[in-house]
């Protein structure tokens, strides 16, 4: 079963210290100075994609979650050396936090749905227990 839990590790593609000087490596976020059609300088914000690695548990979590990601048209993959119930995920911030809450809502109805069929399953091939 997947715990709520997942790797605070973000990063926003660079090498431990060492990073553009218009990104956030924390937050995720890049700025660029644009023209606007007078010639003003303006400052743009663009959400740059950053890392996150999840922790989901079993393998029917984990085709779940490989299932929701390329859904959504993410590209799921691991490290060398993960387990392999730990996901790499490279997308924005607030798709990260979608990604998660969905595939929390999604785990729970699947472990109803696999305890109900387990039961069922007992029951039909070994029977009631003995009161």
């Amino acid at each position: 079963m997947a715990t709520d839990s997942r790797d605070r590790q973000r990063d926003a593609g660079d090498k431990p210290g060492q990073h553009d000087a218009n990104t956030c490596p924390i937050h995720g976020v890049k700025f660029v100075v644009a023209r606007d059609e007078t010639g003003e300088a303006t400052l743009d914000v663009i959400n740059a994609p950053v890392e996150q690695t999840y922790r989901v548990g079993d393998d029917h979590g984990t085709r779940l979650f490989l299932a929701l990601c390329r859904s959504r048209g993410l590209l799921p993959y691991r490290h060398r050396r993960n387990h392999s119930g730990t996901i790499s995920v490279r997308t924005s911030f607030a798709e990260h936090d979608a990604l998660w809450a969905r595939y929390l809502e999604l785990d729970r109805e699947l472990q109803v749905k696999l305890t109900e069929f387990t039961l069922a399953f007992v029951k039909s091939r070994v029977g009631d227990a003995p009161k």
